[in-house]
Parts: structure tokens; C-alpha cells; sequence
């Protein structure tokens, strides 16, 4: 993994970031709102992945809610828009945060670089478990249903750390740019 690191830090580009940029836009733009508008239709007004955290309860009555065609939509949606949703995101969080890292001369800081990875990783342990759990109703499936919560409550707090660390790396980069440009 470290390599994998090493190598994202070293072949990004500004292109790069602007293209990563823009696929992630692209997502939030014409894909997002799309497949809220499909989630309508289908009556999916309480959405599980959208919450902070839930419990298990939760789950199970979001589950009831959205009855046995909405389940169905639910499980497809996390099997396809939901595979390449995380891709989006994590690829531009680390595209972009890999450039300006390399712009801050903070060596020993590259391991902020894996909290976007570690994101995605949570988002789809969230899609596998919720869907499993919503497989399975009106059965029960008590430890994926705790757990599928807890998955959720890491997502967004490792998604919201990834953005502060890309905003981290924007300031420290710019200034030490600045400051290289100054003392010259």
C-alpha cells in the first residue's frame, strides 16, 4: 500500500487533479441527483446511506418503509451506482490531497493520504452489510444490523476527514509555495 501511495504522490499532476475534479463533479452535477430522483419514485424518502449513524431499529423500520420493491431498488442501486460512487469520490480526495502534499514538504504526513481509501473502504462495508440486512427482512440479522451503523458513523467521519486534510494540505501547500517564491 505504501508503494501504491509513493506512486499517486509521484505521477500527480495538475491534469490530473483537474480530471479528478471534474468526474467527481460530474457525479455530484448529473449522477447524484439522478439516482435520488430514482430513489423517489420508489418512495425511498428516509435514505440509510445519507444518515450519520442509525441503529439497528433504524434500520429495520427504514427497511419496512421502504417494502419489498424498494428493498429490491435499494440492494440493486448499492450494486451498481453504489461500486463506482466511492471510486469517484476517493479518487479525486486522493488525487487532489497527493498534490498538494507534494507541495508541502511535510515527509512524515503522507499517512493522511490513506484516511480517503480507508472512507471508501467503510462506505462499502456499509453497502454489503445494510444490504444483506435488507436481503434477509423481515428476518433479522442482529450483528450485521448493529455493525452496518457503526460502518456508516466511520464512513462520514472518515470522508469528513479526508476533505479536511485535502483543505489542510491546500493552505500548508499554497503558503509554502509562497514562501519558496519570496525567499528566492
Amino acid at each position: 500500500m505504501k508503494k501504491f501511495i509513493a506512486k499517486i504522490v509521484n505521477k500527480t499532476n495538475v491534469i490530473a487533479v483537474i480530471l479528478s475534479l471534474l468526474i467527481f463533479m460530474s457525479f455530484i452535477i448529473f449522477i447524484l441527483p439522478q439516482e435520488a430522483a430514482k430513489s423517489e419514485a420508489f418512495g425511498l424518502t428516509e435514505n440509510i446511506d445519507t444518515s450519520f449513524v442509525y441503529t439497528a431499529d433504524d434500520l429495520y423500520r427504514i427497511a419496512d418503509s421502504y417494502g419489498e420493491e424498494g428493498r429490491a431498488f435499494y440492494i440493486r442501486q448499492r450494486f451498481t451506482f453504489d461500486l463506482i460512487w466511492p471510486i469517484a469520490y476517493t479518487q479525486f480526495l486522493l488525487i487532489a490531497s497527493a498534490y498538494f502534499y507534494k507541495k508541502t514538504k511535510l515527509l512524515k504526513a503522507s499517512y493522511l493520504l490513506y484516511v480517503s481509501l480507508v472512507a471508501a473502504g467503510f462506505d462499502y462495508l456499509e453497502n454489503i452489510m445494510a444490504s444483506i440486512v435488507l436481503y434477509r427482512f423481515p428476518q433479522t440479522t442482529p450483528i450485521l444490523a448493529d455493525i452496518s451503523g457503526i460502518m456508516t458513523l466511520m464512513k462520514w467521519s472518515t470522508l469528513s476527514l479526508s476533505f479536511l486534510i485535502l483543505i489542510f494540505f491546500m493552505i500548508v501547500g499554497t503558503f509554502t509555495q509562497l514562501k519558496q517564491r519570496f525567499t528566492q
